[in-house]
């Protein structure tokens, strides 16, 4: 690896139109916005970039707010900033986790959370005309998943942050949350990012209200100090996971839906790429040497810069010190690190992408890594289908088929779309019909409507005519198919004679022979069912089954049973306090006649899982604060009695005991805290109805 140039030679090299290995370089000017998060250690951030500033970029820096109480913004800071340059800028951290409890608390809309952002900036000291404003961090995983109202939420926040509480309109950024680089299934991801992008609703307030829509991708550098790769093929792996929205928005087969989402996102996509050394989770992997980490920030604004994506750059920056450093060590090496990062945006001032990697060559290794191209399939779009879901499909000739279940599909995940979704049935019987009501009317197409925020549809199939017809469901150009087994007509009962007079032989009959409930990891409740005839046989049944807690439906399927005659499902709702049972509605099998009967079983939840949150963990006039929360499995705060301690290293240093109240417990420590990392140690949570779920909260905070 290159030795790191030093800022002078830099800057030298800049002013002298030449660089560090001498190479004449353009007197060119090519616009940057550069953005930057840390959660505390801003103003050092600042002061590095202040050091080897770029004429041709404008920093955004994140000013936190206050760790006590994250809707307060941080007073009297902004200016420091500003006073590094013209091109220098404070953002202010919008905390959304902390604006939710503040709506939740007064009773006031999203909209006018963020008017009064607006006046706390005001009064803080933030300047809007020069160039000064906001930053919401950060958009909840169920913003892209579309789960919860947090989508609207965020639409109504930004508004009110761009219209202000009667100063002048100001368009401010986002930051998004990401997902790891390794280790998880993009399958899932993907589907949701695709139903995202078009619900053009929401990118269309998005495009009214935000300047900077920024992903946050906290990479891995196993993944990229891969032994033998050059720095065009690790630059190519990079931006497969740094702009994969972007991307998708791009992919060649997106439809026509996802317009808004990328007239948007190709004028305001940015990547929070990874500056924070030191740390082997949270903030991807980066546990590595200073010169490796110098090189692979290097690298990520190469990337970037490269992308062909908006003039835009991001790095979040939060260094730590995982490797137990002496503090002057500590401070010297996170300062090469530092120097690093403003020189790889500082280098690229002559748009030439490859610049940034002259002082470190972009080549670090690393024993073991190992590239990963999983991040190449957001480069192609994955049609939604029309899914017909259930095992096997079956119906008597000239009888009304049980509900087949129609779901929408991503891949091999089921999202609900921001659209309607039009789906034809057919089949190739010539006498096959099919109704959404099984009393008709019946038509040999149907056409179904599929609403938005639907994952599925039900429909009927009925034939006159006994075979294995195939049944096929379209959606968005794209067939799936299954195969029906009509069965013929049952026959009525034959009276044969006896000796005795006469015999009646009937219909076989099946029961439902077993009913058992099953909490999942999640917070589900999974009901397992089983079907057998009288006659001891398995055959396949399908059954409509409602869940109730008390008298009150939460969940409710039809499904086939499996040859063993078992079928089970779990319901979506989470858990609640309560007796849960199983009503069936009816059990249809070819040949058999379901008896009515079900067992009469019962599961009581007499309590629910809860976990502990830290709410805040800093320094509260030089004093150790933590803020913790106690929450149960819907996310709403719970009264509980806590006992806790802040440690230093395995000794505790300061503990208490209390009550949450509306949902939060604070601990301000009386001790003036040594240098060093200090971590969060939960006795014991207690409240009626709850059990605390015996997981520690991950955070740390550390004395410099």
């Amino acid at each position: 690896m290159k030795r790191l140039i030093p800022l002078a030679v830099l800057t030298a090299a800049f002013l002298g139109i030449t660089s560090a290995q001498g190479v004449a370089r353009p007197l060119a000017c090519t616009p940057v916005r550069a953005v930057f998060y840390e959660s505390s250690d801003w103003f050092r951030l600042a002061q590095g970039l202040g050091a080897n500033p770029s004429p041709c970029a404008q920093y955004y820096v994140t000013l936190p707010a206050l760790a006590a109480d994250k809707t307060q913004m941080r007073p009297g800071s902004a200016w420091q900033i500003r006073q590094l340059g013209p091109n220098f800028h404070a953002l202010a951290e919008v905390s959304y986790t902390a604006w939710q409890r503040w709506v939740t608390a007064t009773g006031n809309t999203w909209y006018q959370a963020g008017q009064e952002v607006r006046h706390r900036m005001a009064v803080a000291g933030f300047d809007i005309p020069t160039g000064d404003t906001w930053v919401v961090n950060e958009f909840p995983s169920t913003v892209r998943t579309g789960s919860a109202s947090d989508r609207q939420h965020v639409r109504d926040l930004v508004h009110g942050l761009y219209d202000g509480d009667g100063g002048p309109q100001i368009k401010g950024m986002v930051y998004d949350v990401g997902i790891a680089q390794t280790g998880v299934s993009l399958v899932q991801h993907k589907a949701y990012w695709e139903s995202w992008l078009q619900d053009s609703a929401f990118w269309n307030d998005m495009s009214a209200y935000v300047s900077d829509f920024f992903q946050e991708n906290y990479g891995d550098v196993r993944t990229y100090a891969v032994a033998g790769a050059d720095p065009v093929t690790r630059i190519t792996s990079l931006n497969q996971f740094l702009q994969a929205p972007l991307q998708l928005a791009l992919a060649s087969g997106a439809p026509s839906s996802i317009a808004a989402a990328k007239a948007f996102l190709t004028q305001s996509y940015g990547s929070l790429s990874n500056a924070s050394w030191g740390w082997s989770a949270s903030y991807g992997w980066t546990k590595v040497t200073t010169a490796v980490m110098a090189d692979y920030i290097s690298a990520q604004t190469y990337a970037m810069r490269a992308s062909g994506s908006a003039a835009r750059l991001g790095f979040a920056w939060n260094p730590l010190n995982s490797g137990g450093l002496s503090p002057d060590d500590y401070t010297s090496q996170v300062g090469d690190v530092l120097a690093r990062l403003a020189g790889s945006i500082h280098e690229t001032d002559s748009g030439d992408p490859s610049n940034a990697c002259e002082a470190t060559g972009c080549a670090a290794t690393l024993d073991g890594a190992k590239a990963t191209g999983t991040w190449k399939t957001f480069s192609t779009w994955t049609p939604t289908v029309a899914a017909l879901t259930d095992t096997t499909i079956t119906a008597t000739a000239g009888v009304a088929s049980a509900p087949i279940t129609i779901q929408l599909k991503t891949g091999t995940v089921s999202v609900a779309q921001p659209i309607p979704t039009s789906v034809v049935v057919t089949s190739n019987s010539p006498t096959a019909t099919f109704s959404t009501a099984p009393t008709g009317p019946w038509a040999p197409s149907l056409t179904l409507a599929i609403p938005a925020g639907t994952k599925t549809a039900l429909v009927y199939a009925m034939d006159t005519t006994p075979g294995s017809p195939t049944i096929t469901a379209t959606a968005n150009g794209t067939a799936q198919t299954k195969t029906m087994i009509v069965a013929g007509a049952t026959p009525p009962p034959v009276t044969t004679p006896t000796t005795t007079g006469t015999t009646t032989q009937t219909t076989p009959e099946v029961t439902v022979s077993t009913v058992q409930f099953s909490p999942t990891e999640t917070n589900r409740m999974h009901v397992d069912l089983a079907v057998a005839g009288k006659d001891g046989a398995t055959p396949a049944s399908r059954l409509r089954v409602t869940l109730l807690v008390g008298d009150t439906p939460v969940g409710s399927t039809v499904a086939t049973s499996g040859a063993d005659g078992s079928v089970g499902f779990t319901a979506a709702p989470i858990l609640r306090l309560g007796c849960y049972t199983v009503k069936v509605s009816s059990v249809v099998a070819p040949g058999y006649a379901w008896n009515g009967s079900a067992p009469d079983t019962s599961y009581c939840v007499k309590a629910l899982p809860a976990s502990v949150r830290v709410t805040a963990f800093g320094l509260r006039k030089g004093h150790i604060h933590l803020g913790l929360g106690v929450v149960d499995v819907a996310g709403k705060p719970v009264d509980a009695h806590v006992s806790v301690a802040v440690v230093h290293g395995s000794t505790i240093f300061a503990a208490s005991n209390g009550r949450t109240g509306s949902g939060v417990f604070g601990l301000t420590a009386r001790g003036t805290p040594a240098k060093g990392c200090y971590g969060v140690r939960v006795l014991s949570v207690g409240a009626p109805g709850i059990t605390w779920d015996q997981k520690a909260p991950h955070a740390a905070f550390c004395v410099r």
